[in-house]
């Protein structure tokens, strides 16, 4: 019985890791799709930004290259990725799309499951309104060996892209690598995840 619950819960974790790793699939080419509709527009403007963008967009997927096998990586790796991913998405939507961070150092060790936080910046972007008239607003900040990400709700009436198992499996995978969940709250105003930081013991 005991060799039967270790095989079970082996089977639903490279279950949920197939569901995480078929999200990173589908957003990848999505968000390549519009870099390249940025990029094609900042080569005739400005081949400066241009040159600029394009070494970030090179950075992002050597990240995401580097890591896709690996289980966790650290806080500061995933945070140095998200700048150069957050660089890119703020050449696309200007002042409509306003990000803020406030990380503890304390924390900066500790682990996560590699693209996290861009995922569900994806997620927010995609699902959300984004113009200057109304600017999204994400916060990513730290308190209680939690990261959390929050933005303000302005729904889009349909979402051509929208992948409905996105947060259930990435929930799914933070439930096998740790005894903390990774927890969603829904507002009239605003929409949070709250991502264990897990201990570098845990790899």
């Amino acid at each position: 019985l005991h060799h039967f619950q270790i095989q079970t819960t082996r089977l639903e974790r490279d279950k949920a890791e197939i569901q995480y790793q078929n999200l990173i699939n589908h957003l990848n080419p999505h968000f390549l799709f519009n870099s390249l509709t940025s990029l094609n527009s900042l080569i005739l403007t400005s081949p400066k930004e241009a040159s600029s963008f394009l070494k970030k967009l090179s950075v992002i997927y050597r990240y995401i290259l580097q890591n896709k096998d690996s289980e966790l990586v650290s806080l500061q790796d995933e945070l140095t990725f998200t700048q150069h991913y957050i660089d890119l998405q703020k050449t696309r939507f200007d002042t409509g799309l306003q990000i803020t961070m406030n990380i503890s150092p304390a924390y900066l060790t500790r682990r996560i499951v590699p693209v996290t936080i861009q995922n569900l910046l994806e997620n927010a972007i995609k699902h959300n309104i984004i113009s200057d008239d109304s600017p999204l607003q994400i916060r990513i900040y730290t308190a209680a060996e939690t990261l959390f990400i929050m933005n303000t709700l302005q729904p889009k009436g349909f979402v051509e892209t929208s992948n409905k198992q996105g947060l259930a499996s990435l929930k799914s995978l933070y439930g096998y690598l740790s005894r903390r969940q990774l927890g969603m709250t829904k507002t009239a105003t605003h929409f949070t995840v709250a991502v264990p930081l897990l201990q570098p013991h845990t790899i």
